[in-house]
């Protein structure tokens, strides 16, 4: 049985339609999960083999869909030279994948460069990053735009980010803002900001749920913050209960 008669039968025909789309997305959620049920039904090196050529005659599409196959398949090498090939031909993505792993590999002025060409390109998670390194760097004022602008593009990581810089800058109004978005987006850290914003603030009611959506996700400060405020309200008993989970 050949490649593409392997890939007809089962999950193979929907697996070929969705890893591009995917792909084309940046759907890392959904590019694990279709290349982990062609390894389930013994399809992964039928798939590679599928992408392959094109992926060899530069296509992008191609290209990350041979980044998820061989992570699936252990070949974190091989991956890591298909991210290559795709930052070298201007992936944002695979950009930033390929500034992580430098960053990994202590070759850190590398990475700062592919961060860089990522942030330009548009990804709003290399514009934290490359924001977090300026910061580093005391580099401030430059820090604080890339910090905005992956606020700007939706990065929850960003927003969060961007919101500190706004405490420190005595902007108590703006980081409300800013963590309220990253919290509702999904950010346990901002979630817990959030919580020891209002906590400082004096809005009980309002910082107790933010504190305990926090702690329910296993963040330490926001645990030990909402059991202050509950003993400060007359639950010792819950505040016990919540520092006995610091143990």
């Amino acid at each position: 049985m050949n490649d593409d008669e392997i890939l007809s039968k089962g999950i193979g025909p929907g697996a070929m339609a969705i890893l591009p789309e995917a792909a084309a997305a940046d759907d890392e959620d959904a590019l694990a999960l279709w290349c982990a049920k062609l390894a389930q039904f013994g399809m992964l090196e039928a798939a590679a083999l599928h992408f392959n050529p094109e992926a060899a005659q530069g296509d992008l599409i191609a290209i990350k869909c041979m980044v998820w196959l061989s992570r699936e398949a252990g070949r974190e090498r091989d991956a890591h030279l298909w991210i290559e090939r795709g930052a070298a031909a201007g992936d944002p993505w695979s950009q930033f994948e390929h500034a992580l792993a430098l960053a990994e590999t202590d070759r850190q002025e590398e990475a700062d460069e592919w961060y860089r060409r990522a942030a330009e390109s548009g990804h709003a998670l290399a514009m934290n990053n490359l924001g977090a390194r300026l910061n580093r760097a005391g580099r401030g004022e430059e820090a604080f735009d890339w910090y905005r602008r992956s606020a700007e593009a939706g990065s929850a990581t960003g927003m969060n980010n961007f919101g500190i810089q706004h405490i420190l800058q005595g902007r108590a109004a703006e980081a409300e803002h800013w963590f309220t978005r990253a919290a509702d987006a999904g950010s346990t850290d901002a979630t817990a900001n959030l919580g020891r914003l209002l906590y400082k603030a004096e809005r009980l009611a309002d910082a107790e749920p933010r504190l305990a959506a926090a702690a329910e996700d296993g963040h330490f400060g926001a645990v030990e913050l909402l059991a202050d405020l509950l003993e400060r309200t007359g639950r010792a008993d819950q505040a016990a209960a919540w520092r006995a989970r610091l143990r």
